[in-house]
């Protein structure tokens, strides 16, 4: 009886191996596709600021407005979640929205949360 269990423990012993060295195999690939998107994200372009002086764009008028741009919006995602650097090098706009969207959401809960009534509208810039 226990030559059987020995053989037994010694099967499930090979098969959790197995089971160990392909999971590491497939952690092995996902850190290099990991460092290649990795790369891939650092080389793209970011997304020019707006220019300075915004007059003339939107006028001269007695109304404030307070413009805010996000410089680094796949940093900040990354900074969130680990994923986003591969949803960044895939569809980079798309992170950049939500960043957007979230810290716009942020900031009203925020400036509501100190008593501050705003509106905060996303635009797209050229």
């Amino acid at each position: 009886m226990t030559a059987v269990v020995a053989v037994l423990a010694l099967i499930v012993a090979l098969v959790l191996a197995c089971a160990c060295a392909l999971l590491l195999w497939q952690l092995n690939g996902l850190k290099v596709r990991a460092a290649a998107l990795t790369e891939q994200a650092e080389a793209l372009e970011p997304v020019p600021p707006l220019p300075a002086d915004l007059e003339a764009l939107l006028g001269a008028g007695s109304r404030r407005v307070l413009v805010v741009e996000i410089l680094n919006p796949l940093d900040v995602a990354l900074s969130r979640n680990k994923a986003a650097g591969v949803l960044a090098a895939m569809a980079p706009e798309s992170v950049r929205r939500v960043v957007l969207e979230q810290a716009s959401r942020e900031l009203v809960t925020e400036m509501a949360a100190e008593g501050v009534e705003v509106e905060v509208r996303v635009h797209a810039a050229r």
